[in-house]
């Protein structure tokens, strides 16, 4: 089947619109923050990218940390219950284009503050950093989550947390695809936002992702199941670097430093990231391969990467290896001006004032007209509808339209294996107006036989 060019589908216009401001105001408030505090808050727990993979390299790594599993940095068994989406290079989860700018900011958070922190990534190192994701919504923060989602408050542990059931899952997954999440979501990263702990990169989506989660709120609400979200998330975001160590560790004037490069990057265009595979589930704050895999999600499934409408557009386009009847759709300004060819053509019969006794104004063929007018105007009225008829029942509108890319055909070919077809609210307008003009000419016919008859 045709491969639709998945990267190009817009944003959705008002949501964007909506999530600049959005950006706009949390940017400023985030700054004020930052400033006031005077400096960035650091994770504890974890170890600077840097320096854990220097410790690994001397061997002195397991002196620094309280465990080790796979060579990885530590065991972190932090968790939250969230719907999300892993950005790493398997293409069945996720179709990336990243432009020269993305690389050129991981590069400077990896050289310039590396020694603060960790990076997150697409394919993170065997040692450090984090995973690239994105958190559509927390359906229970981290500190909820054992004893909300684990029960570990319960005297009886078989007792199933309503987190896990099968009623909660389908409606989270239902609400989702009721709110337009039916097919792969495109995300266009489009800066980045300085925030207390980090940097953020933000994206605009190819649907109202807020109108999405509202959704889920209120299905939720509607059959009397629990929501313990640690805050209402009206963002688009995907962490780009998370400040860790100890807060000894921190230069003074690192916060200074992050915001004079989220400042650079504030507004600059990322790449895209088409996401097609969800999941519910626990996740942590790297959302590392090895920490999915201690705790799995308890639901995931794939979203087809093109809509029903891509999918037909891309058939109809051109057959297997493109060969075959080619068909092409008309609108916009080519299809505005095909209108008015046809129009031209329906109405010509108005300039013809050569003949002094035809005129569409008077459907009724006058009596007094001799037999040789009479069959000239019948002659001219027949073929008239004909063209017409077989224009239509045949869409014969191929001089009017753009000529295809050359593929070694000769024109002959082409006019004979091509069709164009005419869509929109010029299309309706269009085909409105055939009919009327076939029902006219075919009640001149009428009039004409039966004038001749009686």
């Amino acid at each position: 089947m045709p491969q639709t060019d998945v990267s190009q589908r817009p944003v959705h216009k008002s949501a964007s619109s909506k999530l600049h401001e959005i950006y706009n105001e949390m940017r400023s408030r985030q700054k004020k923050a930052i400033l006031q505090a005077n400096g960035m808050r650091s994770d504890p727990y974890f170890i600077p990218d840097n320096k854990v993979q220097q410790l690994s390299l001397d061997g002195t790594l397991s002196d620094h940390i309280s465990a080790s599993l796979s060579g990885d940095v530590s065991v972190d068994k932090r968790r939250c219950f969230a719907v999300s989406a892993v950005i790493d290079n398997d293409s069945t989860n996720v179709t990336c284009s990243w432009n020269e700018k993305y690389f050129e900011l991981h590069n400077r958070l990896k050289q310039e503050f590396g020694d603060y922190g960790l990076i997150f990534s697409q394919e993170p190192p065997l040692v450090g950093g984090g995973q690239l994701h994105w958190t559509l919504m927390q359906l229970v923060g981290f500190s909820h989550y054992s004893q909300h989602v684990l029960n570990e408050d319960e005297t009886e542990s078989e007792v199933e947390s309503t987190f896990l059931s099968s009623e909660y899952l389908d409606c989270i997954q239902d609400s989702l695809t009721v709110g337009g999440l039916d097919t792969a979501i495109h995300m266009h990263y489009v800066g980045v936002i300085a925030v207390s702990t980090g940097l953020l990169m933000i994206g605009v989506p190819s649907l109202d992702i807020n109108e999405t989660r509202d959704v889920v709120r209120s299905r939720l609400k509607q059959q009397n199941l629990p929501l313990m979200e640690p805050f209402v998330n009206d963002i688009v975001h995907s962490t780009l670097f998370r400040v860790a160590g100890d807060s000894k560790d921190i230069p003074s004037d690192l916060h200074h430093r992050i915001l004079k490069l989220a400042e650079e990057y504030k507004d600059v265009s990322l790449g895209t990231a088409v996401l097609s595979k969800f999941q519910i589930g626990p996740a942590s704050w790297r959302l590392l391969k090895n920490e999915i895999e201690d705790t799995p999600p308890v639901r995931q499934w794939a979203l087809p990467v093109v809509t029903p409408c891509e999918q037909y557009n891309a058939t109809i386009i051109t057959e297997e290896d493109g060969m075959g009847r080619e068909c092409f759709t008309v609108s916009g300004a080519s299809g505005n001006n095909l209108a008015k060819e046809v129009r031209n053509f329906l109405n010509r019969q108005d300039s013809r004032s050569d003949h002094p006794d035809f005129s569409m104004q008077q459907p009724l063929l006058s009596m007094s007209h001799n037999d040789s007018q009479n069959s000239w105007i019948m002659k001219n009225m027949k073929n008239d509808v004909h063209e017409v008829r077989e224009r239509i029942d045949g869409v014969h509108v191929r001089d009017s339209v753009p000529r295809v890319s050359d593929n070694g055909q000769s024109e002959g070919y082409m006019l004979e294996n091509s069709s164009f077809t005419l869509t929109g609210i010029g299309g309706a307008n269009l085909a409105l107006e055939l009919k009327k003009k076939l029902d006219e000419e075919q009640k001149m016919m009428d009039n004409a036989y039966y004038t001749d008859f009686y």
